[in-house]
């Protein structure tokens, strides 16, 4: 616990200076950041080496973020709100996290950040439920956040990957495979310290991450589409992850 606060220093130095880590600094912080929280990652599938990418996934907790930031230089998309949340927003901050009003996601203002950020050859993550829940089902995806990879200079370059996360057990969990009986998962009223406090009693988890074949959204003939693929492939990995465990 200890040195997972020690890893704070260079963010709040960074913070105070209003400077933001490279990509790299903030994947090997991950990487730490998952080591010492006894975090263990299982892979299936492939990710995508088509650049610009645009990763659209399931979400059960901020654990999240360090499982896929250790496998390669991210940039998230987030909601506005969570700027201002305590501990999350600060290193959501730090960690170049694309802020975005999701009620204006539609907007000139909005697609040009994010077409700055994802062109000409980056990974941006996309939790497509627009929350976060225990783990036990994929909600539906939210159809408005895929507006801008329709952007003209975004869709003849980018492709898109269905990516789901999936925690099965941790030392705290019964025996049987249930993804609702482990501590991984933040989608209560539980305080963000309260669940990183009683999620470090444990000793770690093991974490499945499945990446089903991506697709360039020239393919789609509009986000509707695209958000149907995406949420059958997110449930496709979910399905296979539960048959492997």
């Amino acid at each position: 616990m200890v040195w997972l606060f020690a890893m704070l220093i260079p963010f709040l130095i960074l913070e105070g200076l209003k400077l933001r880590a490279s990509s790299q600094i903030v994947r090997i912080w991950h990487l730490g950041a998952r080591k010492i929280t006894g975090i263990k990652v299982e892979v299936t599938g492939s990710p995508s080496e088509t650049l610009p990418l645009l990763l659209l996934g399931n979400h059960t907790s901020y654990l999240d973020i360090p499982v896929i930031n250790a496998l390669f230089t991210v940039n998230f998309i987030a909601k506005s709100e969570v700027r201002s949340w305590p501990g999350i927003g600060f290193l959501a901050r730090c960690c170049q996290t694309i802020f975005v009003e999701r009620r204006a996601i539609k907007s000139h203002e909005q697609i040009k950040i994010l077409r700055d950020k994802i062109l000409p050859d980056r990974r941006l993550v996309l939790f497509a439920e627009g929350t976060s829940t225990d783990g036990s089902v994929v909600l539906p995806f939210k159809s408005s956040l895929m507006e801008f990879v329709f952007d003209e200079k975004i869709a003849e370059v980018c492709h898109v990957q269905p990516i789901t996360v999936l925690c099965l057990k941790d030392s705290a969990s019964a025996s049987s495979p249930e993804p609702e009986t482990v501590l991984y998962p933040w989608f209560d009223d539980t305080t963000l310290a309260f669940h990183f406090w009683r999620f470090m009693a444990t000793s770690g988890c093991t974490v499945k991450v499945h990446f089903s074949p991506s697709r360039p959204v020239s393919e789609f003939d509009n986000r509707k589409e695209l958000t149907r693929w995406a949420h059958a492939g997110v449930q496709n990995g979910y399905d296979i992850i539960l048959k492997k465990a």
